[in-house]
């Protein structure tokens, strides 16, 4: 009689119990939910975090869920009132871009870095000192052609620009294994040379901080 009645109480109690299901996976949806919604700024942190519940793991690796070197450097750059009044500071797919025009930086046709220039390249320096992230220091003239005793090209002076400023960041601490440099003349404009305007923008020197 005994065995009897066991048998007779089990069925009931694993349908009680059914309810513990339902509610797990109503706690996982909810879960999967409030995550995506905390990458959605981010659409590349997002695709990931999609693809690791497609997969069927519903996982995600620990670095998901802190914010990457990258953004953290982007932010201070950004954020840098002596950057944002100095130099252009934008977001590209290889890496932040911080731009400095010849204007303020070097006087035409040298690769000097003026006085006026210390504030906001010690502003980087200080800014890069919290990152590990390599760093690619690239010079950038017009298309007018130059020659003189130093710089017979503008190859020479957009590499030595870079080079100058290169030199500088090692000097303020920035560690040189990071650090190169690259000159390319007038060939990757980003407005038209026809114009003096355009011109202007051209003559520049591109510190990028690159991504991983």
């Amino acid at each position: 009689m005994k065995t009897r009645a066991l048998l007779e109480i089990e069925p009931e109690h694993q349908h009680r119990d059914r309810w513990l299901i339902s509610y797990a996976d109503l706690v996982t949806l909810l879960l999967a939910l409030f995550i995506v919604m905390y990458a959605a700024s981010d659409k590349e942190r997002a695709r990931q975090i999609s693809e690791s519940f497609s997969n069927g793991s519903g996982v995600l690796p620990g670095s998901e869920f802190r914010e990457s070197a990258e953004d953290e450097t982007a932010r201070r750059f950004l954020d840098n009132p002596i950057l944002l009044q100095s130099a252009k500071v934008r977001q590209t797919d290889r890496g932040l871009v911080i731009s400095l025009a010849e204007a303020g930086f070097f006087a035409s046709g040298d690769a000097s870095l003026s006085p006026s220039s210390a504030d906001a390249i010690a502003a980087i320096a200080d800014t890069l000192k919290d990152s590990t992230l390599p760093v690619r220091i690239e010079g950038h003239t017009d298309s007018t052609p130059i020659s003189n005793s130093r710089y017979p090209s503008n190859w020479e002076l957009s590499t030595a620009r870079a080079a100058s400023v290169l030199v500088r960041l090692s000097e303020l601490g920035i560690g040189p294994e990071r650090l190169s440099a690259a000159g390319y003349a007038g060939f990757q404009p980003v407005e038209d040379n026809s114009t003096v305007e355009g011109r202007s923008r051209n003559r520049r020197v591109d510190v990028v901080v690159l991504n991983r």
